[in-house]
């Protein structure tokens, strides 16, 4: 004979923490607790991934919201970081033989903010340097002297050409059309009609003779070119030369500065170079036309390509830099290079290249939250490309999406940083099944415990954490009363009353609220029912939904027995989460049979309202019955099972219990108490096994017998392995120690047959028969009864049998 359970103890349904069991009287007395609760092996697997310095090992901290993970992430980094040295200034300059490609150069620490403010310096210095040298007696005198030498050569030449023209009887005249030669007698310029007049002997001899110097003048105009280009490449020399003169002084202390800097020496001499070409350039007018095409080129004009960008500044750090980066898009995790507008147009140079994250965080450590990264548009594949090539690439989003923008293609910068994604598990799983990169690139978990052991050791813990909590946000001391239920509301928390959860910010924001209770008290500390003040108030905000829900039972919308006795019918559990909320609610459910194939029809599988689980749960209860009930001939009986009055989606197998209760209490026509609601899933064996929401479930169902008056008979029957998660509401382990609310513990369908119906569900005897009159065997007398209609049926004439 099955024994009957007896109703769980009231210590069995919730545990409690003794106050008098702590040592100390407030959160005052204690130190507060360096790190997280219960954080051993994330904290050990961050260190390790922090410190090792190999391709790959960047680090992935994974667990649920509200854990502290960002906050243990930065401390454990930061720490480390203290032993690391400061990395490399970075600096970009102008590449004087492809302006498109700007040179990135790398610096000691503090070295790129002093290459800046030097060549800032040389720029504001250069014109005035360089017009000085221009200015200069020497230089006037020697560009006098390359002027008077083409004037000479050109006076000198011309003049041999008078002197040819005069003795062959012409003259070289100077007229409005140019150069001519005119003919001459007697020393003067015949006019036309005395040259008509000279005989043609004379004529044709004048005639030759200005052919031949017409030429002779052709020849020496074409000289002239070549004449005035020696002298501006004479002059341009001298400009060299001086300006060159010039410049070295200027630079020599730049060099001797950065003589160390193989880099900036190399990029030092083509600034010479460059300045020296362009010197003459350089002395436009600052007035008038040319100052306002400068101001519309921005900024120093030709002058810009002097300057340095000084990309990262080191010059005050004292250790490895920690970025964290909330908002990670392309541009501010790789840099960005700006533009601005310039006569109509938008254009870009190596002075508006800016840095990213990576930038900063090179040499050191970057923090980033995987879900914000994996947002943004093609921020994720820029990291791994990163990652891989050990550089940093600056690219637009046009550029990563593979659209030509024309932009600049500055030096990829090395990287030496570690990243660290901060994430839930789900994105951490699936980043390693679908991307081929991820495990190549994030070789190191920290994954947080979601709770820990509720002993002694963890308790001390959590009070030391409490007080961190106290001190940090400025609460009042909370009393160990308020500890004590603390510690309770966390083992609610984790649904279980052997561990407490780690959740900090659900810890923190139930000390937040209860602060409030006790400064609205004029309290000098927190106690427990301050604690117990700030639970019920955010059950009761989040309970609207809650609270509707039971006007319905209450006002017959939804039916519900909570008494009586019906044949094939039994209250289900089911668990609603609607934002923060989570609670209870029962359902009814109910049980039809007939002669029929032997199948057991889901009706919300029929009409595509359950789910896979909860179909494979119905199929499970198939299988029970032809194990327990049809060794011997086939199952003839079409069983139908329903959620009643459900509108939407079931699945979960955690109605399966409460099904086969229901389906054998409509084939042994044996009535279930209606006092009782049932959560649980069960297996072929018949063997009852764990569900989820065992508190809420309970709760709920206490909340409508509550409603409608506790009459010491009602209760909850659920599978005894949940037994370790009960940590019911103060009010339903009240009801229970009173003993006007029960819950019971079942490990096999045959105790809640035995509980539901009252009576003696049987067990087989040798010859596998159950005992007469016992619930399995009125089931098998049925099943019998329904196989012999099958075969009458079958049997009639006409009917194919």
């Amino acid at each position: 004979m099955t024994k009957t359970p007896e109703p769980l103890p009231a210590a069995r349904v919730r545990r409690r923490l003794d106050p008098e069991s702590l040592a100390f009287e407030s959160t005052g007395e204690l130190e507060p607790l360096a790190g997280l609760l219960g954080q051993d092996r994330a904290e050990e697997a961050m260190r390790f991934g922090a410190s090792i310095q190999r391709k790959g090992f960047n680090l992935y901290v994974l667990g649920p919201p509200g854990m502290g993970k960002h906050h243990l992430a930065r401390e454990v980094i930061e720490a480390q970081a203290r032993r690391g040295e400061v990395p490399q200034d970075w600096v970009y300059v102008h590449r004087f033989d492809d302006a498109d490609r700007p040179k990135a150069m790398a610096l000691p620490p503090g070295r790129g903010h002093a290459l800046e403010e030097a060549m800032s310096r040389f720029v504001e210095d250069l014109v005035d340097v360089v017009r000085a040298a221009f200015e200069t007696e020497e230089f006037q005198n020697r560009r006098r002297v390359i002027e008077q030498r083409i004037e000479s050569q050109h006076e000198d030449a011309f003049g041999a050409l008078a002197d040819q023209a005069e003795e062959k009887g012409l003259r070289l005249l100077r007229t409005p059309g140019g150069l001519a030669f005119a003919p001459l007698k007697e020393g003067e310029v015949l006019d036309p009609k005395a040259f008509a007049a000279l005989p043609e002997e004379e004529q044709a001899k004048l005639k030759q003779a200005l052919s031949e110097m017409e030429d002779a003048l052709r020849d020496l105009m074409r000289q002239a070119p070549r004449w005035q280009r020696e002298a501006r490449e004479a002059l341009r020399e001298l400009e060299r030369e001086l300006a060159g003169y010039a410049v070295a002084h200027q630079l020599r202390e730049l060099r001797e500065a950065f003589a160390d800097a193989t880099e900036v020496a190399s990029w030092l001499d083509a600034v010479e170079e460059d300045v020296v070409e362009h010197a003459p350039s350089l002395l436009a007018d600052d007035s008038g036309e040319e100052a306002v095409k400068k101001a519309l080129l921005g900024g120093n004009g030709p002058l810009r390509r002097y300057r340095v960008n000084l990309l990262v500044d080191r010059r005050e750090a004292v250790e490895a830099p920690v970025v964290f980066e909330d908002h990670p898009t392309l541009d501010r995790l790789v840099g960005r290079i700006e533009q601005r507008a310039q006569l109509g147009a938008l254009v870009s140079d190596f002075t508006l290249i800016k840095a990213g994250a990576l930038h900063r965080a090179n040499g050191g450590t970057l923090i980033l939250d995987a879900r914000r990264l994996l947002a943004q548009p093609s921020a994720w594949d820029s990291l791994k490309r990163a990652l891989r090539h050990g550089e940093i690439e600056i690219e637009s989003l046009g550029k990563a999406l593979g659209m030509s923008t024309g932009s600049l293609e500055p030096d990829p910068i090395p990287l030496t940083a570690k990243i660290v994604l901060v994430g839930d598990r789900q994105l951490y799983y699936l980043l390693s099944a679908l991307d081929p990169d991820f495990d190549q690139l994030f070789k190191v978990a920290a994954d947080f415990e979601d709770d820990v052991p509720w002993d002694a050791a963890h308790v001390a813990d959590f009070a030391r954490l409490t007080a961190g909590v106290v001190k940090s946000e400025e609460l009042l001391d909370f009393d160990r009363g308020a500890v004590a239920r603390l510690v309770e509301h966390a083992a609610r928390l984790a649904d279980h009353n052997e561990k407490i959860t780690t959740n900090l910010t659900r810890i923190c924001d139930v000390m937040r609220e209860a602060d409030w209770h006790a400064r609205r008290r004029e309290l000098e500390r927190v106690r427990a029912e301050d604690v117990q003040a700030a639970i019920d108030a955010r059950r009761q905000r989040e309970g609207r939904i809650r609270e509707r829900g039971l006007e319905a039972f209450s006002d017959g919308t939804l039916l519900l027995d909570t008494s009586g006795d019906v044949v094939g019918q039994i209250n289900g559990l089911s668990v609603m989460a609607i934002g923060h909320s989570r609670f209870g609610r029962p359902n009814r459910i109910t049980c039809r049979v007939r002669v029929g194939k032997g199948e057991v029809v889901d009706i919300e599988r029929e009409v595509q309202l359950g789910g896979p689980i909860h179909s494979k749960g119905v199929m499970i209860l198939s299988s029970f019955l032809g194990a327990h009930y049809g060794e011997a001939q086939p199952l003839s009986l079409s069983a139908s099972l329903v959620f009643e009055q459900s509108y939407g989606g079931v699945d979960g197998d955690s109605a399966s219990l409460a099904e086969l209760c229901a389906l054998i209490s409509a084939l042994a026509e044996a009535p279930l108490a209606q006092r009782f609601a049932m959560t649980g899933s069960v297996n072929q064996m018949g063997q009852v096994q764990a569900i989820g929401g065992a508190n809420e479930k309970v709760e709920g169902f206490f909340d409508v017998c509550r409603e409608r008056g506790l009459d010491g008979t009602q209760g909850v029957i659920l599978p005894a392995a949940n037994v370790q998660h009960l940590m019911l509401r103060e009010d339903v382990a009240a009801a229970v120690e009173e003993g006007t609310f029960s819950v019971y513990a079942v490990a096999h369908v045959d105790e809640a047959l035995a509980l539901l119906t009252g009576e003696d569900p049987g067990e087989r005897d040798e010859h596998g028969l159950y005992s007469r009159g016992t619930v399995h065997y009125r089931v098998r007398a049925r099943l019998e009864q329904f196989a012999e209609r099958a075969r009458a049926f079958l049997s009639r004439p006409g009917d194919g049998g």
